[in-house]
């Protein structure tokens, strides 16, 4: 039988969510918190369409590979027991109001990242920022690997590894995170004006982005040429660099279309740099909330808009990045 192998990655916030869940048979993915962001939805927009390769390729028999689960040190090696579209059910989580989408699976096998039997190719092959991708070229590797036994699998986890896996968990079961990052956010949204968020956000990004890649700000004359206030460079594997483009907007209530047309300068001003490959445009609107801006997150222009939640959960993850409690 033919099929192919897939990298899928996970919100890392919600481990135990998503543990559970494979425990039942069970993977979801995000983007789910409305009836119209269902995937069979013939009008969908927003978000949600990022999930639709998802939708269309993966084939009952196809292998992924899902880092973060079923614990922080680990990748889980799950089988899909039906196509995606025909297994697929709507159903976001009453508690979390997200993760609505999901599909049959069967767990096969669970890796350490550091074990001995893991080669290079998967590793670096796991090392992809995007939410979904092929993993085809590491075919040979995945199926060697799947033909292991447990032991085999785990055995070189470290005694530091399995600390680090402990704490992680231990945080999560008893840490109140949706209470840290309300409180948090609140805080920063009456203690700094629109400058001094951008301040506060490079310093909070050096953290999720430590050396060797670079957070700066990018505000200044030249920012009518890029509409970028903060640059995160990424140093690639040749001669270049990737760059993430992010701009800071202070708003409230509905906002025009305006950040849009200024971020996406950062298109064509970076192209003409032969040593930088743009990957993402961010928009981030610190105090506005996406039901009042939805002609923002349906932009065709390949621009993430983060609103008031959004920003919670970024500060969520600089929070605990503070605390050495997540890389």
């Amino acid at each position: 039988m033919s099929r192919n192998y897939w990298g899928y990655r996970i919100d890392k916030r919600n481990i135990q969510f998503f543990r559970k869940k494979l425990e039942q048979g069970r993977l979801h993915q995000g983007w789910g918190k409305k009836p119209e962001q269902a995937l069979t939805n013939p009008d969908l927009s927003g978000g949600a369409k990022r999930n639709l390769p998802i939708y269309n390729k993966v084939k009952k028999g196809d292998i992924l590979l899902i880092p973060r689960l079923p614990n922080h040190h680990e990748v889980a090696i799950v089988e899909a027991t039906e196509d995606f579209n025909l297994g697929y059910t709507y159903l976001p989580d009453p508690v979390l109001k997200d993760y609505g989408h999901s599909f049959p699976v069967r767990r096969l096998k669970q890796f350490t990242r550091k074990n001995t039997n893991v080669s290079g190719k998967i590793r670096a092959a796991l090392g992809s920022i995007s939410r979904f991708w092929t993993l085809n070229a590491c075919a040979d590797e995945i199926e060697a690997l799947i033909a292991l036994d447990d032991e085999a699998m785990r055995s070189s986890q470290s005694f530091t590894d399995r600390f680090a896996e402990a704490v992680q968990d231990s945080f999560a079961d008893s840490f109140d995170e949706q209470k840290f990052a309300t409180s948090l956010y609140e805080k920063v949204v009456h203690g700094f004006s629109n400058a001094e968020w951008e301040f506060a956000l490079i310093e909070g990004l050096k953290r999720l982005f430590p050396s060797p890649c670079k957070v700066a700000r990018r505000g200044g004359r030249e920012e009518i040429h890029h509409g970028t206030d903060i640059s995160i460079t990424i140093p690639g594997l040749t001669d270049y660099s990737y760059l993430i483009a992010v701009q800071v907007k202070d708003y409230v209530g509905k906002v025009s279309e305006a950040p849009l047309i200024q971020l996406n300068k950062a298109d064509a001003y970076w192209s003409n740099d032969p040593k930088i490959r743009l990957i993402d445009k961010i928009l981030i609107v610190t105090k506005a909330h996406a039901e009042q801006n939805r002609h923002l997150i349906e932009n065709q222009d390949g621009i993430t808009v983060l609103f008031g939640r959004d920003v919670q959960g970024l500060l969520l993850r600089i929070g605990k990045a503070y605390k050495g409690l997540q890389n």
